[in-house]
């Protein structure tokens, strides 16, 4: 298995060249005319030089804020050759720049002869997350109920592959976390040790779906130096096969910015309990079929709650047994 190219960067980058030249190391994926190179510049900055067949500098060249991209001669051992160069141009963006090298090797590897389709294809999918603009810190509970999502999203990957990330459409707005095709999930993760409390919003949160019964996972999670981090679960479905793009977007959706990694690396979690609840009409909860008059909810504003589940009944919910919308039983 190929190393991750971001922690080739920060192997290179402690030691930068002189100025003016590429501080490199062979990559093991080539492309038609040679082997692409991770490497650093005289900045420490990482870059991913890709041998082109020809200079053709006026339609590669392209540069924002965070990114770059030239084709330019470059001096290597057999003389001078033109290579197409990637490279970071803001270091808080450098984990992230890492995730977006890993998918050109493997565009490159899936098609060696279109090595700079490759390079601009797979660039052009990744250009919006790079120039995203960045809110404040999350804070560790903020952070817990990302992890509590991401743990779901772990369960339905492992037992039905790739295709689990459609079914996560709470970033995307949707009332509810999880949307499947014969349930829904709604996940709330606390960081209390003594009793499993978690907060509900709104007066839509806990209401039925379209389809189906809806289901309340809910995690006791607890901060410790031996736990897994956000940053680190991400890694852990990027080796369950989920679209690195596509769960980067995705968690953008939920106010988590990757180039805040290095930071949210420190607030790591351990799983205390994990525990399911079948949200049905004997489950206490605020709804538009709870109160009444009928509509009285749509008056009702800044709806909060805390639902104490330590009294309440389990369920059993094997997320092995559950089915993706876009897809027959696994």
């Amino acid at each position: 298995m190929r190393e991750p190219s971001a922690s080739v960067f920060d192997f290179l980058a402690k030691d930068v060249s002189a100025a003016g030249s590429f501080h490199s190391r062979k990559s093991g994926t080539t492309a038609a005319h040679g082997e692409v190179l991770f490497a650093v510049d005289a900045g420490g900055r990482p870059t991913l030089l890709v041998p082109a067949g020809t200079l053709v500098r006026a339609m590669a060249d392209w540069h924002s804020k965070s990114l770059s991209l030239q084709t330019l001669q470059l001096a290597v051992d057999d003389g001078k050759r033109p290579f197409m160069i990637l490279r970071c141009l803001d270091t808080k963006l450098n984990h992230q720049f890492g995730l977006l090298a890993d998918d050109v090797l493997d565009a490159i590897e899936s098609n060696p002869d279109k090595a700079s389709s490759a390079v601009t294809a797979t660039l052009d999918r990744w250009r919006n997350l790079f120039e995203a603009e960045r809110g404040s810190l999350l804070g560790a509970a903020h952070l817990a109920g990302i992890m509590g999502e991401l743990l779901v999203l772990q369960q339905l990957a492992e037992s039905h592959g790739a295709r689990a990330l459609s079914a996560w459409q709470g970033p995307k707005g949707h009332r509810h976390d999880f949307v499947l095709r014969d349930c829904s999930l709604e996940v709330k993760a606390t960081t209390n040790h003594n009793n499993l409390v978690v907060t509900i919003h709104g007066g839509r949160q806990l209401a039925q779906p379209d389809h189906g019964e809806l289901y309340l996972r809910a995690f006791q999670l607890e901060r410790t130096p031996v736990g897994t981090s956000v940053p680190g679960k991400i890694a852990q479905l990027i080796e369950l096969g989920l679209s690195r793009l596509d769960l980067l977007t995705a968690l953008e959706g939920a106010h988590y910015s990757d180039a805040d990694a290095s930071t949210y690396e420190e607030v790591k979690f351990s799983v205390l309990s994990e525990k399911s609840y079948l949200v049905d009409e004997s489950f206490p909860r605020i709804t538009p079929e709870t109160l009444v008059p009928p509509g009285m909810v749509e008056r009702l504003s800044n709806i909060a709650y805390s639902l104490d589940l330590g009294q309440l009944e389990e369920t059993s919910l094997s997320l092995e047994a559950v089915v993706l919308a876009d897809a027959g039983p696994s």
